[in-house]
This record gives structure tokens, sequence and C-alpha cells, in this order.
């Protein structure tokens, strides 16, 4: 491994907050490279080339468990994929990262590689079995278990997920759970909320006949997914809207195709109340708003936004221009 940047000092600082303080592993990384570049040790490209640092990063945001901080974690390793070689947890965080993103070919693809660079990191073989399944290997996921459960013996998690493989299980079952045996059962149970973990685990399987039905009923143009949302331009009158999902392609399929109806056809509706709100708050004429972006968001709701530079052209000047 290349030598970090992270002096002793730091590296105990964030093992100390291993257990459960992500954010504050996040900050301490922040702290340090916002420090760094001042003090001139350092450049952003050397911080962003640490492949300790990287680990940190993705160690937290894989933890933190929703779908930007997947993307973040995706950046960072990617960042450092030529200094990790032999390095299993690299290829562990990469792989999963990859998966909460929707990106499931190149999830399989690095922890395939990750489990020959270093056959003795288990939770390689964890990933790649339920990658393994999701695409039809039924037999090389029971196996890659069979090979981390030899790792861990009697591991909570492989023995799980070898019976959830033998039933059949899609890919979102066999990750609706947590790493520990109790607060597994607690979710399982509904004592433990879990919708947080389905929002992320929406954005891993795109349901691409939906999502083709959504852009149909929006007749969106321009569609760009994933960086790290997904935009497009729609018609709407007689102009052409941006509409932004701040959700991944995979997100977006799962959204209720009625509730994209009824938005739209809800939108004149919405649009007025808006206006109205925003002239207001503002004192811009209503009619010198013109609606400009809709953003939709996970929980079925939306936020519209308004184009002002129409209040230019319709303000009266105050005097007149000659007499």
């Amino acid at each position: 491994m290349k030598d970090t940047l992270l002096t002793e000092k730091d590296i105990e600082a964030l093992e100390s907050y291993a257990e459960g303080y992500f954010y504050k592993i996040l900050q301490h990384i922040r702290d340090f490279i916002d420090t760094g570049l001042k003090e001139k040790r350092f450049t952003q490209k050397e911080a962003e080339h640490d492949l300790e640092i990287a680990l940190w990063v993705s160690y937290a945001c894989n933890n933190i468990d929703e779908y930007e901080y997947y993307y973040t974690a995706v950046r960072w390793l990617a960042d450092v994929e030529d200094l990790a070689e032999g390095c299993g947890v690299w290829y562990y965080r990469y792989s999963s990262a990859l998966m909460y993103c929707g990106r499931l070919t190149e999830a399989l693809v690095y922890v395939e590689k990750g489990v020959l660079e270093d056959p003795d990191y288990p939770w390689s073989w964890l990933q790649l079995a339920k990658l393994r399944s999701h695409f039809g290997d039924s037999e090389g996921a029971l196996s890659a278990n069979k090979t981390g459960l030899a790792l861990v013996p009697g591991d909570y998690e492989f023995l799980r997920q070898e019976q959830e493989l033998i039933r059949g299980c899609s890919l979102e079952e066999l990750l609706n759970h947590y790493i520990y045996e109790e607060d597994d059962r607690d979710l399982s149970e509904g004592y433990l909320d879990g919708s947080l973990k389905l929002d992320a685990i929406s954005g891993v399987v795109c349901d691409q006949k939906n999502l083709a039905a959504i852009k149909d009923a929006l007749q969106a143009e321009n569609w760009i997914p994933d960086v790290p949302y997904c935009s497009f331009r729609f018609p709407y009158g007689e102009q052409m809207v941006i509409g932004v999902f701040e959700m991944n392609e995979a997100a977006v399929s799962k959204v209720s195709l009625n509730w994209i109806r009824e938005t739209l056809a809800n939108l004149p509706t919405v649009e007025e109340i808006q206006k109205e709100s925003e002239s207001q708050a503002s004192g811009i004429p209503a009619d010198a708003l013109v609606l400009d972006q809709v953003v939709f968001y996970r929980n079925q709701s939306i936020a519209l936004f308004f184009d002002h530079s129409a209040a230019s052209i319709l303000k009266m000047p105050d005097s007149p221009i000659c007499s």
C-alpha cells in the first residue's frame, strides 16, 4: 500500500469513530484535507489519490447507507484503483457502492476480481454470492457463500444468506438485512424502521418496463441518468420544462406510474398556487413567473422552480423614458 498522508494520530481518531460515528469520520477527513491544503502540505489531487483516505471515506459512506453517499464512495474509490492491487477491502467496498448505484454488471466484475486478488477476505465472497445469484448463477452463488463461510465459521450473515439463496430470494431481499442477528430480527419483525434501508435498496435493480412507462408518461426528452440524479426535459403547455428525479434510474423505476400521471394532471393547479405564494413573497407579479424546473423526490413530493427573467420585461419604469 502506498504511504498515506494520514498521520498515526489521524488514523487513531478515525478508528475511534468506526463503531457508528460515520459522519464524524467524514468530517475528520474533510478537516484534515482542508488544513493540509491551507498549509500546502499536499494538493487536492494527492489527497484524492491516497488509498487509506479513500478506504476511510468509503467505509463511512457505505455505512451511512444512502444513495448519495454510495455515489461519493464510488468516486473516491475509482480514483485509487491503480493502488488497490491485492486489497480485498477496496474491491468489496467498490463493488458494494457500485451495486447501490445500480451498476450491477460492474459490481460483479470487480468483486469477481476481488476474490482472486484477496481470497482470504470473507466479505467479498458474501457480496459475490449475492451478485452471482442475481445474474442467475445459483450454483456459483452457493459456492461463493460456502467459501466465505469457511473463512468465518458460524457467521450469521453467511448462514442466513445460504438459506435465502436456496429459496431463490431476489437481490433486494438478500440486501434487506442488518449485519447483527438481533438487529436483523428486529427489522424483520417491524421493531426497527426499515424505510431508509428500503430507499437505498430501491436504487439497486432497475425495473426497465416501469422506467420506460414513466418516461413515456412524461414524454421525457434528453434523458441524462445517474449524475448523480436523472434529468430530462418534458413538454408543459407550449414550453419545455426541466425535470429532475433526485434519485438514480433504478429508484426512478420504482416510482408509482399512477403518481406520475396524477402529478402531471395536477401540475397546473400546483403551479398557480406556487406562483401566488412566490409572488407575494418576492413582490414579482405572478404573470412574470415562468415555470422552469420540476424536481421529483423519493417521498412522492415535488418542488417547482420559476424563471424570473420576464419580470424585468414586464416591470414599468418609475419615470417616463422621454418627456
